[in-house]
Formats: structure tokens, sequence, C-alpha cells
């Protein structure tokens, strides 16, 4: 074969086998190498040299076919020769089988051996240093045609060892396309890439695509946006956006429980609910957009976030899966747009209410100071805030305190939290409620409308705060009902008492709960006692009345006989019938058993009290 090789000095040519060659350095190769890698990149350079190798190897194959060779051996052994000859690499074919078909042709090929001195090899370790994997390409995609041609069917060559790759030798494997089944699925792809012309104007497409998607996310933002200006509801912007997507979408809010959605099918909306409460109970609440495929439905969401502390999800769900990348993408932008939107509705809101909460507290300070004459005045100043009070009301008095083990923490940010979770839990049952703060204490004004079971709502409110708040303890004390606006700082004053006299275990504590010796001893105040003298006779005082007043007297004479009867009719010149009639009626209108011991002498003790204070008189 060397003798294929003409050289012609004197026309500047040099022939190899009839067909005109051109020598120069292989460091030239090396460079180009490098430049393809710097500006087509690793994968399409490694696509370029296994392609050009390829159709070296096949134009070689071709000449060799027209020799006048007998044998298919004799023509593949053409290949490593003309290798050598051009200077690519020394080839050591180590294993040769070949399987032929009823027609003499190659049905399978099976090659082995080593690459000496490859080229490509030193060119790559020169010019970047050492690979991770095998780098010979050229040698790999000639010896692919090569054999491809003279065998009539595709045959593949892949390196096993690379010196390039910092092995000891360049060692090689070809094997017809068909035995290597799945294994040379990930190097077929070099053989058959697009040009780049080709590439180009699919990534053309794809960048249009990506356009026209960005741009419907923007066209989606700024109608999120108009939306928020213009105050829609939350559920307003899911039909917005389920219009302009056809992706149903769900929002929902933990605080509120409330849930905003479109475009799903009846008994969807539980289902996903279902999907994403599962998602936060098993693992960490996260503020990340996440994905969950199951049941032949595929949920995108992303929570509602405020302060770092998360209120809600909003979700697409959809019964085909999303294919590719970047509708994902879209999708995932769409909807963090959504998300975002929620957030901001969250913090108006939480403005907005944070504001009127300040302007009803104002209002229940100057119901407490006593600034207003007449029940009338406040009732048609609470129309305006939307907290009618039109109705008989309590007062609560909550205290707090965190564990020894807590550390302290702002105590205002502390009370602002447990106002906003007091007002929820109240506007969830649709109760409204007045609160401010008032010697370091929260205080509630709340109006009972009928069947208003304020009681259970107070115990439940405490056990709501204690699962928000862990590490504090609750104490709330409760005043009588009463339908006197105009002395709310009196009740207020009640309930505080009762606060005051809650050092049990227990959580809330009535002012008719609290005798005056308790109140007598721990306080000392005389208004309290004085108050609470006042309610243990309450409808006994009303002296207008005159059958008020006789009952009161009875009640006195009766006390003071120690609840003889004998005594208790001659001191008032009554019958007996007389009397037992009169002390049924008594303990109807006291709501107390005024011959029990303990309800004597709480009696007996206001009876003093007052008449010590001359606040009454007994004739």
């Amino acid at each position: 074969m060397t003798n294929l090789l003409n050289l012609k000095n004197d026309d500047g040519e040099i022939h190899l086998n009839d067909e005109r060659m051109i020598l120069t350095s292989s460091s030239i190769f090396g460079t180009l190498r490098k430049d393809l890698i710097e500006n087509i990149g690793f994968e399409r350079m490694k696509s370029f040299l296994i392609r050009y190798g390829w159709n070296i190897g096949v134009n070689d194959a071709k000449k060799a076919l027209k020799g006048n060779l007998s044998t298919v051996q004799e023509i593949l052994r053409q290949g490593p020769i003309l290798h050598m000859l051009q200077g690519y690499t020394k080839v050591n074919t180590t294993k040769l089988e070949l399987s032929m078909d009823s027609q003499a042709d190659v049905h399978s090929v099976k090659v082995e051996g080593v690459w000496v001195n490859s080229y490509e090899a030193e060119e790559h370790v020169t010019q970047t240093g050492i690979a991770e994997k095998p780098v010979c390409y050229t040698l790999t995609g000639y010896a692919s045609g090569f054999y491809s041609t003279v065998c009539g069917h595709e045959v593949i060559f892949k390196e096993s060892a690379c010196k390039g790759a910092g092995q000891s030798e360049c060692r090689y494997e070809g094997k017809s396309i068909h035995l290597w089944g799945m294994e040379i699925q990930d190097e077929l792809k070099y053989y058959k890439t697009k040009p780049i012309v080709q590439e180009l104007a699919v990534t053309y497409e794809k960048l249009l695509e990506e356009r026209n998607s960005l741009s419907k996310v923007m066209d989606i933002h700024n109608l999120l946006t108009e939306e928020l200006i213009n105050g829609r509801s939350l559920q307003s912007i899911v039909r917005m956006v389920y219009q302009k997507t056809k992706i149903p979408l769900l929002m929902e809010n933990f605080n509120s429980n409330q849930v905003y959605h479109a475009g799903f099918h009846i008994g969807k909306v539980r289902e996903v609910r279902n999907q994403l409460k599962l998602m936060r109970e098993n693992g960490p609440v996260t503020l990340e957009t996440g994905r969950i495929v199951k049941d032949g439905m595929e949920l995108l969401y992303t929570p509602i976030t405020l302060q770092n502390k998360t209120y809600g999800y909003c979700a697409f769900a959809q019964t085909d899966r999303v294919e590719g990348k970047t509708n994902l993408e879209i999708n995932r932008m769409i909807l963090e747009r959504v998300s975002m939107t929620g957030s901001l509705f969250l913090l108006n809101e939480k403005s907005s209410f944070e504001a009127l909460e300040r302007v009803k507290g104002l209002f229940l300070e100057q119901i407490l100071n006593g600034e207003f004459v007449t029940r009338e005045e406040i009732i048609k100043k609470s129309m305006y805030l939307d907290a009618s009070l039109d109705h008989p009301f309590t007062i609560a008095v909550l205290g707090y305190r965190f564990s020894s083990d807590r550390g302290a923490e702002n105590d205002y940010f502390i009370q602002q939290k447990i106002i906003e979770e007091i007002y929820s839990f109240f506007k969830k049952r649709n109760q409204v409620v007045l609160t401010a703060l008032r010697d370091g204490h929260i205080v509630l004004l709340i109006p009972l409308s009928p069947g208003n079971e304020f009681q259970f709502r107070t115990k439940e409110c405490i056990n709501h705060l204690y699962t928000v708040f862990s590490g504090y303890n609750f104490k709330m004390g409760l005043s009588t009902i009463s339908d006197e606006l105009e002395r709310a700082h009196d009740v207020f004053q009640e309930a505080l008492t009762a606060l005051n006299m809650n050092e049990g275990t227990r959580d809330i504590i009535k002012f008719e709960e609290v005798d005056l010796l308790s109140i007598l001893m721990h306080t000392g105040s005389t208004p309290a006692v004085l108050q609470k003298a006042e309610k243990m006779l309450g409808p006994l005082l009303m002296k207008e009345d005159p059958k008020m007043n006789e009952l009161l007297k009875t009640l006195y004479v009766f006390l003071q006989c120690g609840g003889n009867l004998e005594c208790s009719m001659k001191e008032l010149n009554i019958s007996m019938s007389g009397l037992r009639y009169r002390i049924k009626r008594l303990e109807e209108l006291l709501s107390c058993q005024i011959r029990n011991p303990k309800s004597a002498f709480q009696l007996y003790a206001s009876f003093e009290t007052l008449l010590k204070a001359k606040m009454i008189t007994i004739d």
C-alpha cells in the first residue's frame, strides 16, 4: 500500500491511492478541536468530528471495495492501513469475528483492538488537558463509516479506554448495531445530528414560542395588577386566570377557611384540597413551588406567604400531564404571580384590618372612659364601624404570660398577634367583637345576640389561642351580662376583678363566682367590693318599685333572723304563707338559694357593705 503514496515535488501535490492529499500538522487539528468546543460547544464538536471521521471512512471504504481483493476480511484490513498512512494512528486489531448469511453477505461483525499513538488523544491532552471520557471521535467515526460501508449494514465503534482520559492506551470495540442493544443508544445521536442551520431554525421556533409564552405571562401579570388595583375579589382573580390559561385553578386561604376556584368539575375541589392537606401533613412546610402527580392528576402548587408565614396555597390541576419543560416553567411563572397577588391581597386585608381594629380599639377606649353620654350615641357610632352594639353585652379581660423557659418577645408584637387571632376566631363564627389594650391586658367587648352561647365561645377561643401560641398561659375574667353601655367601665371592672381573682388552674372565671371576702382580701378595693355587693342584690335595689323595697326588707330581716321562719314572720308581721311566697320570689330574682349558708353570708355581707356606704336604707 505504501506504493500508493505518490509525492510530486515539482507540482506541489501529494497523492494517495490516486486521490490528492494535503499534509498538515496534527496541532492544527488540535487547535480546530479547541475552537470548535469554544464556539459550538463540546457536544456539537463531538458530533462534528464523529461525522467528519465517518465520511472519511466511507470514502476510503468505497475505494477499497474497488480493489482486487477477494474476501471481506482483506477489504476490512485496508482501513487500518489507510489510517496509518494518513498519520492518524497505528492500529493493532486483536479480534475480528465475521458472521455471513446464506447470501454470503455479512450478517454481523465484532472487532476489538488498540489505537497506538492516536493524534486525537495527544492533541486533546495538549490543548485542553485530561478528559473525563474517551476523546478519539474522528477515529471512532472513521472506523464506523469504513466498516459500515464494507459490511453493508451499520457497524458502530466505541472506545472503552483512552489515553486522552488518562488511561494507558486507546482501546476500541466495534459491533453491528443489532448486537449493541441499548448500550449504544446514547452514541447514535452524534451520527444523526441535524445541520446547524436546521438547529438554529428549531432554536428560533423555541425562542419564538418562549417569547409568546412570556408575553402571555406578562399579560396575565398586568391583568392581575389591574384586578388588585381595582379591588376585585380573589374569586374574580381566580376566574380571570382560568379564562386566560384554561387550566383549573384553586386558591385556598387557611385563616378564613375560604376556597376560590374555577374550571373544576364537581368533586375535584375536595380532591385537590385533600392532596394539599396530605402534602402539608406529611412533610415540612416549604416556601417553594412543588408538583404532585397522582391518580391521573398533575398538581402544580405554590404557597401564599406573608412575612415568611404560609397562609394558603394556589394550585393548577390538570388531568393531562404537562409536556415539556417550557410549558411547566410557564405555568409555574403564572402560578407564582397568582400567589404573589394573593399575598398582596392578604397584606392589603391585613393593613385594613389593623387600621379598622385601631379605630375599634379607640372606640372601645372611649366607651370604657365614659366619653359618650347616652347608649343611643354609642349604638349609632357602632353602626358606622359595622359592629352593632344594639344587644346586651359582656366584657372579657384576657391576661397572658409566657413560660419561664421561653425567651421574652416584643410585648406589643405578641399582643397584636393575639388580637389578630381573636378577631379571626370570632369572624369565622360571624361574631362581632371589639378589642383594645388596657392596663396591660386585652379587653374584649362581646355583643350577645339571641342564642349566642358566649361562655362556650370564650372557652373555645382560649383553647384556640393555646394551639396557636404554644408556651403561653392564658387567663380570662368575664363580667356579668349588661345592656347599659354607658356603664361599660363598671362592667370592665367586673371582668378585671374576676381576672385578678383567677389564681387557680381555671382558664376562665366569671364575676358572679367571686365572693366579697375574696375581693376584700385580694384587692382591698372599696369600689370593687361595692360593685360586687350591688350585683349580689341586683334587682332588689330598684328603689322606684315598692315591691322591690318590700322584698329587700324581707331578705334583710330573714338573714338577720338566721333564716328562721318564725322569727322572720314576727318581725315582718306577715303570715307564714306570705313569707314563703316572698322567699320563693327572692330566690327567683337572685338566682340563688337564700337559705344556703354560703349564699346567705354573701347576701348579708352585701347588705352590711351597702348600708355602711349609705347606698341603701332599710326602714
